[in-house]
């Protein structure tokens, strides 16, 4: 009888099988480049051995896109044709029909199964990160945290795969504001494994959430050789460096960043790297940043994706790049495709309620906001915040929702609402230069000249500080820091 790492049986596996699963285990939940040609050797080796097929499916859904989803779907199929999925194990047959509601859009229902399944298989590290993967793509900020802390003690530091659930919890308590600890069990993960790509991001989005960008800056530079290339994860991870970058104004180092590591020629054209690209940007344009032909370009790689409605985030997202790059019509195709879909009753499926609570209303809003119709943009924006996180994504990903509220609010000539969400964004996180410099402008609608002047200085003296803290060579004399004053 063959087992996995945490002893738990691998029906329809030989020794050889099996050893690949292993393998493709330990690279699926450290984001390594080869999983996919190793689940492939193990299908090779044992056809009859069914974990291959639902890690090879899981793969696929993850990448949020219909044409993966199908292959997940054949699959399937083509795993029905070695064995009879009924009788396998009780185990066997929950990953199966998670992920047969998640191919038919119900990431939900696929999330509680798994969730079923860890109740009483709390170490099936498979069934427990595609979980937490889940709840992510779904909008389930609680369960995100709460399904790992309900399976945590099943598990002991001596375990294999011990980092990982201490990763996925630091991730879980993040989003759900609990940074002190994130940081703490995330710190955890890397002094297990210090590639642990998963437990890093959530340990930097943490310090991102709590405005701690120079302590971020040092910690992605000082662990740049475990991260930053040689994974699945790493496009995202930098973007989260250029996140840092560009809150603290340093442009050039978030476009050397965007155009090395995120988007270029070489990326994978593929929605999970696209939208990063197009999140970045658009952060940019709401700050009138020139971004040069990267909006086109990440436009036109946009069209290659082009299908029916499958998930609304990778839609507002290619809507962020259409208006960017001044594709207008393009993006008003997009809002009629999906006023279509909503048209059509696509209820059974997650997605379904996503765009029309959400996903449309975002649509609408960023089609307004390149049109100049700022009143209308704020309008749309305003009544979707509050449950934006149906949409999906992270609090840091969701950020560029309320970053374009605020710059509508402002361009509109809203001052009251504003001044007030910009007073809700210094006093979140009041050690991040832009939310104050945001609270200057904000203040400049309502002639509050002075408060207005403490605002800009309090935004640059962070700015002054984190460029000190990162690097004191640079902004060692005078001119230096004068020159990031002026800028």
């Amino acid at each position: 009888m063959e087992i996995d790492q945490q002893g738990l049986v691998l029906t329809g596996a030989t020794n050889t099988g099996a050893a690949l699963f292993r393998s493709a285990l330990d690279e699926l939940v450290y984001f390594k480049t080869s999983v996919l040609s190793t689940l492939d050797e193990a299908i090779a080796e044992d056809p009859g051995f069914a974990l291959p097929y639902f890690a090879r499916a899981y793969l696929d859904l993850f990448m949020t896109e219909p044409q993966f989803a199908q292959r997940a779907k054949n699959t399937l199929e083509e795993l029905r044709t070695k064995v009879d999925i009924d009788k396998l194990s009780w185990r066997e047959r929950h990953h199966a029909a998670a992920i047969e509601a998640w191919i038919g859009g119900d990431l939900r229902k696929s999330a509680r199964i798994l969730d079923q399944l860890g109740l009483d298989e709390p170490r099936d590290i498979l069934a427990l990160r595609i979980g937490h993967e889940l709840d992510f793509f779904a909008g389930n900020k609680r369960s995100l945290r709460d399904r790992v802390a309900r399976q945590l003690s099943a598990w002991s530091p001596s375990d294999a795969h011990y980092g990982i659930v201490q990763g996925c919890y630091a991730f879980g308590l993040e989003e759900n504001g609990q940074f002190e600890r994130a940081e703490e069990h995330g710190l955890i993960a890397l002094s297990a494994r210090p590639d642990d790509v998963w437990a890093l991001h959530a340990v930097t989005h943490s310090f991102e959430m709590r405005g701690a960008i120079a302590d971020g800056l040092r910690f992605m530079s000082e662990r740049s050789s475990d991260w930053a290339d040689g994974n699945l994860f790493s496009a995202h991870n930098w973007w989260h460096k250029s996140l840092f970058n560009t809150d603290i104004g340093n442009y050039a180092a978030a476009f050397e960043i965007y155009d090395k590591a995120i988007f270029n020629q070489d990326s994978p054209k593929i929605a999970l790297v696209l939208l990063d690209a197009s999140s970045l940007l658009w952060r940019l344009h709401l700050q009138r940043i020139p971004v040069a032909d990267r909006f086109a370009e990440l436009a036109d790689a946009w069209d290659a994706l082009a299908s029916d409605p499958f998930y609304v985030f990778n839609d507002v997202h290619a809507l962020m790049a259409y208006v960017g790059s001044g594709r207008i019509a393009d993006a008003r195709a997009v809002v009629n495709r999906l006023e279509r879909y909503v048209g059509d009753g696509h209820q059974g499926t997650n997605n379904y309620s996503n765009t029309v609570r959400v996903g449309l209303p975002l649509a609408r809003a960023l089609v307004a906001f390149g049109e100049e119709r700022y009143q209308t943009a704020l309008e749309l924006l305003y009544s979707v915040r509050e449950n934006a996180i149906e949409f999906g994504g992270s609090e840091a990903q969701r950020d560029a929702i309320d970053r374009t509220l605020l710059e509508a609010a402002i361009r509109s000539g809203r001052a009251n609402l504003a001044n007030a969400l910009a007073s809700e964004r210094v006093n979140l996180n009041p050690q991040n230069p832009y939310n104050w410099s945001k609270l200057a402008d904000a203040l400049r609608l309502s002639n509050a000249v002075e408060r207005a002047r403490e605002s800009d200085t309090r935004s640059q003296t962070l700015r002054c500080e984190i460029f000190q803290a990162v690097d004191p060579v640079r902004t060692q004399s005078n001119a230096a820091i004068g020159s990031l004053l002026r800028h």
